[in-house]
């Protein structure tokens, strides 16, 4: 070994070892399973393009893989056998500035026997013509940003992880498969999130796909400013309508909104009205929209089932039935407020007929996940019931 490959940094302080890899021989050798295990609590710079000739790297506790550019620092292993990863551990290991290229399988980091000590923060790694990039299993935190996937799919993430983040990223396959995959089993303690990315999904591949059996926190599926583009299949599993996805600003995807319809026609079934000073939640039953969007419905009532708090805009139409010439208020119930929302109510005169028809109201509110809003109406004249025939509620975010 040169005195180049290997230099000791010991100033003020111990920061370990270092060491330059221009070639295989620079590295550990392999044992008898041609695995090269990597020492602990060394760094490792590779500067070249380095073969190891059908060879594992085994990464120790806090073994870090550096290099200058992924455009020519490079790791690719002549021989491996399928589905064998180029490099594995159950360790925490940063990575900088290199890339996998020309491999089956090229990762294997599983921390099921090393619970709670591996984080993975990867800056600048790109993987080339891998069709397998490998599994990330019970990983405290899987970060990835300013890399690339290129002609390379079927990252996999299983087991308990807290944050699954890629950023800054271009993705790119054209094979069968899907270029990011949580499996049925996974379990994302905090979020998901891939944001200012380019996702290149061609022929028979998938962007990302997100099993609807995974599990992750309400709106912790997170795709924010994401072009999709190639004609593929973008996305599969968890879609823009499941109350787990937050998807915002992104290209050729149907992004999230939180939006809640509910309807009645014809109805007869009437509102008893005991006082001319109470209001009275209407009577009879409603029917939830088919697009509705973590707004979940039963009778007269629209519940926020988002976990990020924002305003909206709601809106009612109505007509009704009550005593001629009868002055009746409608309005709001709003949850949060324990009461009718004041700026909504409206006051209209039935006709001589007793009735009423296309009466509008709306207001603003902020809604929370639990909150919900119902429409509620007083007879301000006489207790003579009413009956809302016809009905119309629309929730939608107000921007």
């Amino acid at each position: 070994m040169s005195w180049i490959s290997k230099v000791y940094i010991d100033s003020v302080g111990d920061f370990g070892n270092f060491i330059f890899i221009k070639d295989k021989s620079d590295l550990p050798t392999p044992n008898i399973d041609n695995i090269i295990e990597l020492l602990d609590d060394v760094t490792y710079f590779i500067t070249d393009k380095i073969d190891l000739t059908g060879s594992t790297l085994k990464g120790g506790s806090n073994t870090t893989i550096i290099g200058g550019s992924s455009e020519n620092c490079i790791l690719t292993s002549t021989g491996l056998t399928a589905g064998v990863p180029l490099l594995k551990s159950i360790y925490t290991t940063p990575i900088r500035h290199i890339s996998i290229n020309d491999v089956d399988t090229a990762i294997e980091f599983d921390g099921t026997t090393n619970v709670n000590d591996m984080a993975l923060d990867w800056t600048g790694v790109n993987f080339v013509n891998v069709p397998n990039i490998g599994l990330i299993k019970e990983a405290t935190n899987f970060i990835y940003d300013k890399g690339a996937f290129l002609n390379s799919k079927s990252i996999k993430f299983d087991g308990e992880i807290g944050t699954i983040g890629f950023n800054n990223s271009f993705f790119s396959n054209g094979a069968t498969g899907s270029i990011i995959e949580v499996l049925e089993d996974c379990e994302v303690l905090r979020r998901f999130r891939i944001i200012y990315s380019s996702i290149i999904s061609i022929g028979p591949s998938v962007g990302v796909s997100f099993s609807a059996s995974a599990s992750v926190p309400t709106e912790g599926y997170i795709l924010d400013t994401i072009a999709f583009a190639g004609g593929g299949t973008y996305l599969s599993g968890v879609d823009n309508t499941s109350n787990k996805s937050l998807f915002i600003n992104s290209v050729n995807i149907i992004n999230t909104s939180v939006n809640g319809q509910m309807f009645m026609r014809g109805n007869a079934t009437s509102t008893t009205i005991s006082n001319t000073t109470d209001f009275f939640k209407v009577a009879g039953t409603t029917t939830a929209s088919s697009d509705n969007e973590k707004y979940t419905h039963s009778n007269n009532r629209l519940t926020n089932d988002a976990v990020v708090s924002r305003k909206y805009l709601v809106q009612c139409t109505l007509s009704f039935s009550a005593g001629a010439n009868n002055v009746c208020e409608f309005g709001f119930y709003d949850s949060k407020l324990g009461d009718v929302r004041v700026p909504s109510i409206n006051s209209t005169t039935a006709n001589t007929g007793g009735r009423a028809e296309n009466i509008t109201m709306s207001c603003v509110i902020n809604h929370s996940q639990g909150d919900y809003i119902e429409v509620w109406c007083r007879n301000t004249t006489s207790t003579t019931d009413i009956t809302v025939t016809d009905m119309n509620v629309i929730i939608t975010e107000f921007k």
